[in-house]
């Protein structure tokens, strides 16, 4: 049995393959048979962590998606490795996203087994912006563009001390093989085609595997929580959560609810049908209780609206995480007509209502 997961290390469960099997932070599980699940910790508060999954190819295994860059995840991985493998190589890695928490040892791990990272060509430009400093790691860019959308200053304070660096955590190989929509990636005799979605991330990979009906998600779609949509400074008009409801959409037109979904966060389950409309509910209530704030103030900005929408404490990856994802539901309701965008002479910006 494992051992305590405080302990951080990796343990062989002896149980037969279950998808429904608890793995705890710092553990690894088959699954089903040759599909490993391992739980790596994540410095986010509100994730926790990460999953990871081995799957057993011909002479060898697929590995998808990579946890955070730091030398606590190398040493699990490192024993996940040693205990599973067998002896035979990894030979394939699949990253799902750009996030941090799935591309973070990607060029550590491309290293060790002499491979190049298979992600889409959007994703792949997504992670070298962001390592560079130019993307989520660009925080007076941010600030500003919290500022102008009515951030209250004490939590823009908290964004300030409290933002997890994309570049910490983070590194990346020279090269990759760009994967792409529609493609069939041959793993130990299955046929996994790539499914991708947005909203989340810019192209996200996911893979659905019909022979055995299994769907592994990234944070496409996820049990109990919600995938994060943001605006970001330099596309201040996006539309994220329209791109992300249109891909759940697509994604519940191709894989049936049948399926046992493997996401990125949390544990498997079965019904991704079920889920995505959940999740548009989810959405629908949020998008209510936005429309009712914005009709009690007259006009409100993003800033004005976090009460209505997150409820608690936030910590400063958070707050980042609240303002876009505010942003993201306002800027739905301007492309649906029901909102209008009010940009002031001193850069200010605030909604109103169009309807009701």
């Amino acid at each position: 049995m494992p051992p305590d997961p405080a302990s951080g290390t990796l343990a062989r469960d002896a149980a037969p393959p279950s998808f429904e099997a608890e793995v705890p932070i710092g553990h690894w599980r088959e699954i089903a048979d040759g599909l490993f699940r391992i739980s790596i910790p994540v410095p986010f508060r509100g994730l926790r962590q990460v999953n990871l999954w081995l799957l057993a190819d011909r002479g060898g295994w697929t590995m998808i998606d990579c946890g955070w860059g730091d030398e606590q995840t190398r040493d699990l991985l490192s024993d996940a490795w040693r205990d599973i493998l067998g002896g035979r190589p990894v030979t394939r890695l699949v990253v799902t996203h750009f996030h941090p928490d799935h591309m973070g040892n990607c060029g550590w791990i491309s290293g060790q087994w002499k491979l190049l990272p298979q992600v889409t060509q959007t994703e792949w430009m997504a992670a070298n912006l962001a390592v560079r400093n130019l993307y989520s790691d660009d925080t007076e860019t941010r600030a500003r563009f919290f500022v102008q959308n009515g951030i209250p200053p004490e939590l823009l304070q908290v964004f300030h001390e409290g933002v997890i660096l994309y570049h910490l955590g983070v590194d990346l190989p020279e090269q990759y093989c760009r994967i792409r929509d529609g493609d069939r990636i041959g793993i130990g005799g299955a046929d996994w085609r790539v499914i991708t979605g947005s909203g989340h991330s810019p192209e996200m990979a996911t893979l659905y595997d019909a022979g055995r009906d299994v769907y592994i998600a990234g944070d496409q779609v996820l049990p109990k929580i919600t995938s994060n949509v943001s605006v970001w400074p330099w596309e201040p008009l996006a539309d994220p959560l329209g791109d992300f409801l249109s891909s759940l959409r697509r994604i519940a037109g191709i894989v049936p609810d049948s399926a046992i979904v493997l996401p990125s966060h949390r544990d498997p389950f079965r019904g991704p049908r079920r889920r995505i409309d959940e999740l548009e509910r989810h959405h629908e209530h949020r998008l209510a209780n936005l429309k009712a704030e914005i009709r009690r103030r007259g006009e409100a900005s993003a800033g004005e609206c976090l009460g209505a929408l997150f409820q608690g404490e936030l910590d400063g990856h958070q707050v980042a995480f609240a303002m876009a994802e505010a942003l993201a539901h306002l800027n739905y309701l301007v492309r649906g007509g029901e909102a209008e965008r009010i940009e002031r002479a001193d850069g200010s910006v605030r909604f109103r209502l169009t309807t009701g």
